[in-house]
């Protein structure tokens, strides 16, 4: 893959990844490569699982391969809240409709978006296989106002 092809540039729309990214945020996602090894807290893109053809969708990974997950608003891995800077205080109190996978398979990843009441997500449509993962967004570079790195939270 030559150093043009390992960047993808992707326009963010919706309202699922508030306050991190806003409608019309344009990023460049690093391509995913054999070697890619995704970790907690990086923002992925990849294809709506229910259909193969639709748009991109651009979330957090929450859950790694082989953990146990439940989730609402908050998060539990393994049984432990997780702690999410990324929220910026949005999300303040436990949910009981909490839902989750018993075990994360070995190259999957659970995916929410930061605003998770407006988030479709694996809550909704279950874990994302590594294979299905175009690259992790590491960089908005527009509007120039907020263009920046994205923060890897782990």
């Amino acid at each position: 893959m030559g150093a043009l092809s390992a960047w993808m540039p992707v326009s963010f729309q919706g309202d699922s990844m508030r306050p991190t990214l806003i409608p019309g945020d344009r990023l460049l996602v690093k391509r995913s490569q054999s070697d890619t090894k995704y970790q907690r807290g990086d923002i992925i893109v990849f294809r709506d699982p229910r259909d193969s053809s639709g748009p991109l969708i651009i979330k957090r990974i929450v859950g790694l391969p082989k953990e146990s997950i439940r989730a609402s608003r908050l998060v539990y891995v393994n049984g432990q809240l997780l702690t999410e800077p990324y929220l910026e205080g949005l999300v303040d109190q436990f949910d009981g409709s909490a839902r989750g996978v018993n075990r994360i398979g070995n190259t999957s990843y659970f995916v929410m978006g930061d605003n998770r009441s407006a988030s479709t997500d694996s809550r909704d449509f279950g874990v994302i296989d590594e294979s299905k993962i175009f690259g992790r967004a590491v960089l908005r570079y527009l509007p120039i106002a907020r263009a920046r790195k994205l923060k890897r939270y782990h």
